[in-house]
């Protein structure tokens, strides 16, 4: 499959959002001439170099994405393959077609509306681009688009598309028996014999995954600030050369719950129910924002600092309505939500800064100390890897740096080190051969705007508990086993007595009403799969048993609710014909993958 982006949700939107140019700022990737087998694959006549890459992921960064280096060189991947696929398709876009776009695109329009040559001119020079770059990049984007379109134009009809809402999306009536599995553990007879076979059959339940307890240090720029001085020269010199100071400035955190636009309208409208909550609750306690930010916010750049976006001029925030609502609240003051492409937004504006002669000189001041610190970070974190590569000694290398070594002291895994909060990084570090068997000091490791050294202090290598050692643990995950399959057992028997219109006395829960989605996310794929084909037939209703928090249920299913109307019918065409667009396009994309020739190049996807 396709590796998905969080920010976007169709196969066209990732493969487009990624490193499409696009007039929302978020960068564009430079041109190189590749030499010999610079690169880190060709496809056809397609480059993937480490600078494209690098780009990449800085632009999945930028939009809000949190997909790892190598997911999004496997979007580049599949781009490549699309590109010289609509070459062979005979796909080619014109200059007219180019030039009209960006005499149409509203970012270099003036103030009347108008193409304005020179706010086209100030965007190639900000992004250090001549206009044939520029255009040769448009050309890429614009053919991409059109094979995405041919390949996404399929017809669904309403026949269609009623049918599937019927079967697949019409409420049901339901009521309920439970079948307690806890009844029937009496029933379990659990001695060694069963204990032993029992575990011959799950002993992958018992693996001790490889383990690793580490020091590390970590160093970041907001760690630096504090240690920059700037001069009275310095600051002066750069009032004189801002071009923004004496735009309103304010610092701003939000909340965001992710709902693009293309996203269907129940997923939208989940969304926005779940925002209307935040947005209440936020409004009561705003001190508690930050605190909601952390917990619900879905733009993974802002939510670990408390949804805080930094100090923004007005204009700059990446969509009007959310510049709107931010520069209209009193400080400390929350926002209702706010709807964007992007999603839905809650804005708390955390300070509003004066424009004063002493304000923007603060304001520069901080500039000039973050400008700084990032340089001394950039500096520093050289100069303690060629320490630690001499100097094989965590602890004195924070001595000589002034910073702090941590321990970790509970066995981390790879599959525990998110709940653990440790960069993905970091982990795939530390359980490197290097670093895990050799315990040497880690190179300098990027993640989450910082950089980490780490020392494995001890490591646990991969087992199995034996029956002995786990035999508390086995017995009752035997039990409790066997006792679902008897409970399961008496319900199923139940369900064939009911077919068989026997006399079956059973405790009913009352009639409900429920969704297909509400059932699809309590139930295993095999018992969600059962209760839907459970349809009441001639008035007779239908049976399925399934397992939902940890009971066995016996589910009637006594009729299925009409669902229609043509505002449904056409939200389902239009989904169930992105299904198939996205289903030709994997189809496509396999077939270009056996067609088209790649050679390897010398460098890496990740730095070694």
């Amino acid at each position: 499959m396709f590796h998905a982006i969080e920010k976007y949700r169709t196969l066209s939107q990732v493969l487009l959002g990624i490193i499409g140019v696009s007039f929302v700022g978020f960068g564009i990737a430079s041109f190189e001439i590749v030499r010999d087998n610079r690169y880190i694959v060709k496809i056809g006549d397609q480059v993937i170099n480490r600078a494209a890459l690098d780009e990449a992921v800085r632009n999945s960064q930028a939009s809000g994405g949190s997909a790892s280096r190598e997911e999004v060189f496997q979007t580049l991947v599949q781009r490549a393959y699309l590109m010289e696929g609509a070459k062979a398709l005979g796909i080619a876009v014109s200059d007219t077609q180019i030039k009209q776009g960006i005499v149409d695109a509203p970012i270099f329009h003036d103030e009347q509306g108008k193409f304005s040559p020179e706010r086209f001119q100030t965007f190639l020079k900000n992004n250090h681009l001549s206009e044939s770059a520029f255009m040769q990049m448009e050309r890429e984007r614009l053919t991409l688009v059109s094979l995405l379109q041919m390949l996404n134009s399929n017809v669904v009809t309403s026949g269609q598309a009623e049918r599937y809402i019927q079967t697949q999306m019409a409420e049901r009536v339901i009521r309920t028996s439970v079948f307690n599995p806890e009844n029937y553990a009496a029933q379990v007879k659990a001695g060694d014999a069963e204990l032993q076979k029992y575990y011959d059959a799950h002993k992958s339940n018992y693996a001790v995954a490889p383990g690793v307890k580490y020091e590390y240090m970590v160093v970041s720029p907001k760690d630096l600030v504090d240690k920059q001085t700037v001069s009275a020269e310095e600051v002066q010199a750069a009032l004189k050369t801002a071009t923004t100071n004496q735009k309103p400035t304010r610092r701003i955190a939000h909340i965001m719950i992710n709902a693009p636009k293309s996203a269907d309208a129940a997923t939208r409208q989940k969304a926005r129910e779940q925002a209307e909550k935040i947005a209440q609750e936020a409004k009561a306690s705003p001190d508690k924002f930050a605190e909601l930010a952390k917990q619900y916010s879905q733009d993974t750049g802002s939510a670990q600092n408390g949804g805080d976006l930094g100090a923004l001029t007005q204009g700059s925030l990446p969509a009007k309505p959310l510049d709107d609502a931010a520069f209209k609240l009193a400080q400390g003051a929350v926002s209702d939500v706010v709807e964007t492409d992007f999603g839905y937004h809650i804005v708390r504006v955390l300070e509003i800064q004066g424009n004063d002669a002493a304000a923007q000189e603060a304001r520069v001041r901080q500039e000039l100390q973050l400008k700084k610190a990032q340089q001394a970070y950039e500096k520093i974190r050289e100069e303690i890897a060629e320490f630690t590569l001499n100097t094989p000694d965590l602890k004195a290398a924070a001595q000589k740096f002034g910073l702090t070594v941590q321990q970790q002291n509970e066995w981390l895994t790879q599959a525990n080190a998110g709940s653990l909060h440790v960069p993905k990084a970091v982990a795939d570090t530390l359980f490197s051969e290097d670093v895990m068997t050799k315990k040497h000091i880690s190179e300098g490791i990027s993640a989450d705007g910082a950089t980490w050294f780490v020392r494995v202090t001890d490591t646990r290598p991969a087992g199995t508990e034996t029956l002995a050692t786990a035999r508390d643990r086995i017995r009752a995950d035997f039990v409790r086993a066997e006792s679902i399959r008897l409970a399961r057992a008496a319900a199923q028997q139940a369900q064939t007595d009911l077919q068989a219109r026997k006399a079956v006395t059973l405790a009913w829960t009352p009639e409900q009403n429920v969704l297909p989605m509400q059932m699809q996310a309590a139930l295993v794929p095999a018992d969600y799969k059962a209760f839907m084909a459970a349809v009441p037939n001639n008035g007779q209703p239908a049976y399925a048993v399934v397992e939902r928090n940890g009971m066995v249920e016996l589910v009637e299913v006594l009729k299925n609710n009409p669902l229609g109307g043509g505002q449904i019918i056409q939200a389902v065409r239009m989904q169930l014909a992105q299904l198939r667009g996205e289903t030709v396009t994997q189809a496509y994309l396999q077939y270009l993958q056996t067609k088209i020739p790649t050679k390897q190049g010398v460098e890496k996807v990740n730095e070694e």
